[in-house]
Formats: C-alpha cells, structure tokens, sequence
C-alpha cells in the first residue's frame, strides 16, 4: 500500500507538467485562426494577460458584410470584470490594423448577432445581469463609429430571445 502512494506520487507531477506544456496540436490550433482573432488574442494578452486572451472567448463574424471577420472577445481579467459580468470588445481589421469599434462593459455570456443591422453593422446581442437585476437580452447597435457603450445606453433595447450565439460559456 505504502509503494502505491509513493508512485502515484511520483506520476502525478508529471502529468501536471506535461499539462503546462503546450502541445503541437494547440499550436497548430493558432493556424486556423484568422490575421483579426491573432491580432486582437495579441493585443488583449499584452493589455490583460494571457488567461484574459483564451481563444474560445473570441469569435470571428464578419459584422458589416465586407467578407472579412470583425472579431468580438469576452475579455475576462480583474480589471474587466466585475459584479454585473465582463467587458466585451469588439475589433475590426482597418488598413492592416486593428481598430476598437466596441467596448461593452458588465456584460455576461452567451453573446449573439441579430441579422439586423445599424450604421454598416449587425446588432449584438448581450447578456446583462447584475446589480440587482435578472437576467436580460440587451441589442446592442452600432451607433457610427462604434457599438453602444453600454448595454444600458439609450440606444439599446431589451429583447426576448437572443439571434445566433457566437459567443457562450465554454
């Protein structure tokens, strides 16, 4: 009984490690991913650290029919999050560099598109809970230059049932 411990002991923190280790698959997992999801996986890694850039809270819709993909990331990091959820970030891919067009603060999964769309762009639609409210859909609009910054603003309006999920809780 006493030699059984003693080697599972042993096994377990190589199992661990080879769990930290990233494998060839995962690497070949960014090759699949567009020039819009890298940059903006990047530029959220560098601002919110690694754990705030995971891969399946970012998706690639092409938002304003120019078929390219704008990328929408549910960014979780300490300074994103809060009581009423995360912060949302929506990109587009403008002249080779990547442009904020979003920033949806207390936002909550899943995340969905309508087929809807204002100012050259499809509206989203978003979770919001928190500060003693239930759970409710918010669209959320493009309002020219950007989306709604808030999924409160007065631009916004509550919706029954979400449009395609693009984003949900993995």
């Amino acid at each position: 009984m006493g030699m059984r411990n003693v080697a599972l002991l042993m096994i377990a923190p190589l199992s661990v490690a080879a769990a930290m280790i990233p494998s060839a698959s995962a690497a070949a997992d960014d090759d699949n991913f567009g020039p819009e999801k890298l940059a903006a996986m990047k530029k959220i890694k560098a601002e919110h650290g690694p754990l705030a850039a995971a891969p399946e809270r970012f998706a690639e819709v092409d938002l304003d029919g120019d078929g390219s993909p704008e990328i929408i990331g549910y960014i979780r990091s300490p300074e994103t999050c809060g009581s009423g959820g995360c912060t949302l970030m929506v990109f587009d891919m403008k002249g080779g560099e990547l442009a904020q067009i979003g920033r949806i603060p207390a936002s909550r999964l899943p995340v969905s598109i309508y087929p809807e769309s204002r100012g050259g762009f499809r509206d989203l639609g978003v979770t919001t809970a928190g500060g003693g409210y239930g759970s409710a859909i918010r669209r959320v609009p493009f309002t020219g230059s950007s989306y709604a910054p808030s999924a409160w603003d007065d631009t916004t309006a509550k919706e029954r049932r979400h449009g395609t999920i693009v984003l949900r809780d993995q």
